[in-house]
């Protein structure tokens, strides 16, 4: 029991080892400078779908036109507690057949009943966004091919999640295989749609503390054995 409860915590200080990696690769992109979204799908310099995760809040520019006839919305969002959905417009890529799916913001949840969400197309023309990258928040499985069948069968407007792959289906040019969350302005959130800035812990977590909670529990068994032992004895 003592073994295992050391090895518990070896593994706890090895998990924050692997936290404080992350956070100073988090830092890095925090910190670099934008890439050309352009310029990746010209040269076709994507990550594959399953190396998705290593582009998580990169940032990047990217040139095009928003297709505001087939924009969707990321349904059952909240902004400071208040319900509401996400405007999610395909931004096709200036000079090429590709486009990336822009998460534009939040917008409450009476403008989604009352189909105002629509009238949110004051960009149309020639743009360039700034954000940071996310990846498709895919499906696996049965679940995947069904999602891509059904959006290919009959176009849908609300979604649940950004599925890039599935949302792929109803569109008449190929996605990038991850999504833009756009930033806020300089102005920050003044007017409608409110940009949602990404989640983002430096933290080391809480594995510092389950580490040492482990060593005490390894303590505490060797000094119950012992006084085990002496009891028999």
């Amino acid at each position: 029991a003592m073994a295992v409860m050391a090895r518990l915590g070896v593994w706890q200080l090895e998990r924050r080892e692997q936290r404080i990696a992350r956070n100073a690769d988090l830092a890095a992109k925090l910190e670099a400078a934008p890439i050309s979204l352009n310029e990746a799908a010209a040269a076709l310099t994507w990550p594959l779908p399953e190396d998705r995760t290593a582009v998580r809040n990169l940032a990047a520019a990217a040139a095009g036109q928003y297709d505001f006839d087939r924009q969707l919305l990321l349904v059952q969002q909240n902004y400071r507690d208040m319900p509401g959905a996400h405007l999610v417009v395909p931004l096709v890529l200036s000079g090429t057949n590709q486009a990336i799916l822009v998460d534009r913001g939040w917008v409450p949840f009476d403008d989604v009943q009352s189909g105002r969400w629509q009238e949110y197309d004051d960009q149309r023309g020639p743009v360039t966004i700034n954000g940071r990258l996310q990846p498709s928040q895919i499906l696996f499985g049965q679940a995947a091919e069904q999602a891509q069948t059904e959006a290919a069968a009959l176009p849908e407007a609300e979604w649940y999640r950004i599925d890039v792959e599935a949302i792929q289906g109803q569109m008449p040019y190929t996605l990038l295989p991850v999504y833009l969350l756009e930033a806020p302005g300089v102005d920050g959130n003044a007017a409608l749609p409110y940009r949602i800035e990404p989640e983002v812990d430096m933290s080391e977590g809480p594995h510092m503390g389950y580490a040492l909670q482990w060593f005490a529990f390894a303590i505490v068994a060797g000094v119950v054995y012992l006084a085990a032992v002496r009891s028999r004895l």
